[in-house]
């Protein structure tokens, strides 16, 4: 398999280079943001994954995005790796849907695949720019079990056993927003309409608007976001890649 990792495209996401040490088979890996891995900031002009395919005379995102499509054009397949705020376990992101990027998530055995429209980050993630890639998404930042949790999913694509059949896929419904301190649900609990989710310190009480699935549940990296809200879907696979 032509694998490639790209890691810390934000610069407070460290754990990726962890990663990479751990790894059955050494895997070409870039590091995405370097300036803001050094300085410890998750940007430096603006959000790497945000402006992808980037400028070659744009700003330092840019310029980064600008090169990491072309360093990364000659890979089948791309791991990205993130890690979040708060207490979430491992799943993946893909957009765009499609078999290849079922099943590469079936032979890593994830357990958990969310889909997320080009809209809700503007179609300019780097996952949009390469021929198969998936971001794997898995936090708190700097928790040293997530290191070997993503370790043995990358670890699977190089064994010959079954796919996992387990794979629960989501897909995204839209952003609830945050309107009270105290967020009351966890990442990926089913939430119903009218269920309580989050309450202030005066009082003030938020109910769910609808049903939905909770993801990245109170993620400090978007303002004003509770979480995103999805949905389970059942997706018909025909072809195995695998």
């Amino acid at each position: 398999m032509n694998v490639a990792i790209v890691c810390c495209l934000h610069g407070n996401e460290r754990y990726g280079l962890e990663v990479v040490k751990g790894l059955l088979i050494p895997l070409p890996f870039f590091i995405g943001n370097i300036r803001a891995l050094i300085e410890n900031k998750r940007f430096i002009d603006c959000d790497l994954n945000r402006v992808f395919p980037g400028r070659q005379d744009g700003d330092y995102e840019n310029r980064r995005a600008y090169k990491l499509v072309e360093k990364l054009s000659n890979f089948d397949y791309v791991l990205d790796l993130h890690s979040s705020s708060n207490h979430c376990p491992l799943f993946g992101i893909i957009t765009r849907p499609n078999e290849e990027k079922i099943n590469l998530a079936k032979k890593m055995k994830l357990k958990r695949l969310v889909i997320m429209p080009e809209r809700v980050v503007g179609g300019k993630a780097l996952i949009d720019f390469v021929k198969c890639g998936i971001s794997l998404e898995i936090g708190p930042h700097n928790k040293k079990r997530n290191i070997n949790e993503v370790v043995n999913v990358i670890n699977n694509l190089f064994q010959e056993e079954n796919k996992s059949s387990d794979l629960k896929i989501f897909e995204f419904i839209k952003k609830v927003d945050k309107n009270c301190e105290k967020v009351l649900i966890k990442n990926f609990e089913k939430v119903k309409k009218g269920q309580l989710i989050a309450e202030g310190s005066t009082g003030k009480k938020q109910f769910a608007e609808f049903d939905f699935i909770a993801v990245l549940v109170n993620e400090k990296a978007y303002k004003d976001l509770l979480c995103f809200g999805c949905k389970q879907v059942n997706l018909k696979i025909k072809k195995d890649y695998f």
